[in-house]
């Protein structure tokens, strides 16, 4: 039997796994395209976009939906950030006329934003709201809104919480929030496909929604939004929501000047869990079992993956149509998916697509950079494990390593380690790294004839810098695997249990 292996790119991958989507008849058309760390790097739709039968492309305009949100907590972000409003104001602050039946205060604008204001879940109800004109929102929010919760109390995922939001960033900043996001947003980010009205780019580039019917595909007709556009009321393109997953992502950076009309505080502070909701255990269709912890950020959902880390996400769904964007900050790779009918799963195919993509690349979780200082102390403590030195060792260890266990025995249990494994051989390289949690830890092997010790140290965050946490341990069978964690201190401090961990110096 032959062992022969044929590679297939990952886009080939991704683009069968797409057209099937198609074929099988979950959509009349879909586009998706994958998007790097300088923007869109492949494309490809199937089907057709409309009754003329045009194929949808990265110009292919689609009712994003809730990926609409994003845009409103930035803007809202945008008016904290200049001062004018604040995220703990109660909602009522800015939107007087909302009398609320139920709870024990208002939410604030923070707790709306991260979708844990008591207020139910309302897609269905919305779905059919989308288009209700301002002046038919205003009454109803003087006629009255329950509370389903305690504000602030858990997660309940509420559309009219976001149209609330709107209306905040208007009075808060003295303009009609359609103008506000496009002034302040879209046009700073050039994401000129982008904006709140299906037809304002003409008919020619806007996708049909499509339902299902005796079939067939019936065309539904073209909705804009008006109160709910906060919620759910933004167009935009596959080569748009590229550059805006680029822009958010250049929030973990540390290089460089930031752009844009958000700083990279603020990005990230949207791209981090604020409220948390249940873990979920996904069986894959291959056998294999996904574990993560999920949160609502604000305006968009936070994973934490147990093989890959951090992943935001969010789906946006509105009759005749459903998209999906997810990305994975430490590599700076997105996947974005839009369909013209919300019958299927396009959020299912994003993710199962999107984790085939990381493993594919070999993703790490998280990349450490580790500080000059931590590679300088492991070359110190290398050297300490080698020839002791007292001076070196006052130098190199911080206050509270005598107290912890006495030098006195901490050096002669390295003796009697390096007795067992040795003699010692040459160090390795300071880029031989077994693991590293943060920049301030490291985790290394000093080879001998008769086995390795595992070193690790991990440094305080005070100037000067030094050694809080010394562990040395003997191994006398194989090398050690990569990501091996020798800290005690995990017991009682458990950190993320990311196997697949990047180091750089």
């Amino acid at each position: 039997m032959s062992s022969e292996t044929d590679l297939v790119a990952i886009e080939a991958e991704l683009d069968a796994h797409c057209a099937a989507y198609v074929a099988a008849g979950f959509a009349p058309g879909l586009v998706y395209g994958v998007v790097g760390p300088d923007g869109l790097r492949h494309c490809l739709g199937v089907g057709h976009a409309d009754d003329e039968h045009r194929r949808p492309d990265e110009h292919t305009r689609f009712p994003v939906a809730s990926l609409s949100k994003a845009f409103t907590t930035a803007a809202v972000l945008i008016c904290r950030d200049r001062g004018l409003l604040g995220l703990d104001d109660p909602v009522t602050t800015w939107v007087p006329q909302l009398r609320l039946v139920g709870g024990d205060r208002p939410p604030t604008v923070r707790e709306l934003a991260s979708m844990c204001g008591g207020l139910t879940e309302d897609n269905s109800w919305t779905d059919v709201q989308i288009d209700m004109p301002a002046p038919a929102l205003a009454a109803q929010l003087t006629a009255g809104v329950r509370l389903s919760g305690l504000p602030g109390v858990g997660f309940d995922y509420s559309n009219l919480g976001y149209a609330l939001l709107g209306l905040v960033v208007e009075q808060a900043s003295g303009t009609a929030f359609a103008t506000f996001v496009t002034t302040e947003i879209l046009e700073p980010l050039g994401l000129a496909d982008t904006s709140f009205s299906p037809l304002s780019h003409g008919r020619q580039v806007l996708a049909t929604g499509y339902t299902r019917c005796d079939d067939r595909w019936v065309g539904l007709p073209d909705v804009t939004a008006q109160g709910f556009a906060a919620a759910a009321g933004m167009v935009s393109t596959i080569a748009d929501l590229a550059r805006w997953i680029t822009w958010l992502c250049d929030g973990f950076d540390e290089d460089g000047p930031a752009t844009g009309p958000l700083s990279r505080s603020s990005r990230r502070e949207m791209q981090r869990v604020h409220t948390v909701i249940a873990p979920t255990v996904t069986a894959a269709p291959e056998g294999t079992w996904a574990v993560s912890v999920t949160g609502y950020g604000l305006g968009l959902i936070v994973e934490h993956d147990l093989r890959h880390g951090v992943i935001v996400t969010h789906p946006g769904s509105l009759p005749g149509y459903r998209t999906h964007i997810r990305w994975h900050p430490a590599s700076r790779l997105g996947l974005v998916v839009a369909s013209n009918s919300h019958r299927g799963g396009v959020g299912t195919l994003g993710a199962r697509s999107f984790s085939r993509l990381l493993t594919a690349v070999d993703a790490p979780a998280r990349t450490v950079r580790l500080w000059p200082e931590t590679v300088a102390a492991r070359r110190d403590t290398e050297t300490l494990v080698r020839t002791w030195d007292d001076a070196l060792a006052s130098r190199l260890f911080a206050a509270n390593i005598e107290p912890d266990r006495p030098v006195a025995q901490r050096r002669a249990e390295i003796d009697r380690l390096v007795a067992a494994v040795g003699p010692l051989r040459d160090p390795l390289p300071d880029d031989d790294v077994i693991a590293a949690t943060s920049p301030a830890e490291v985790t290394w092997s000093i080879p001998g004839e008769h086995g390795e010790l595992v070193c690790m140290v991990h440094l305080t965050s005070t100037e000067p810098v030094g050694v809080q946490e010394l562990v040395v341990t003997a191994r006398t069978g194989p090398r050690a695997r990569s990501h091996l964690d020798i800290s005690p201190r995990r017991t009682s401090t458990p950190l993320p249990a990311w196997a697949n961990v990047g180091v750089e110096l």
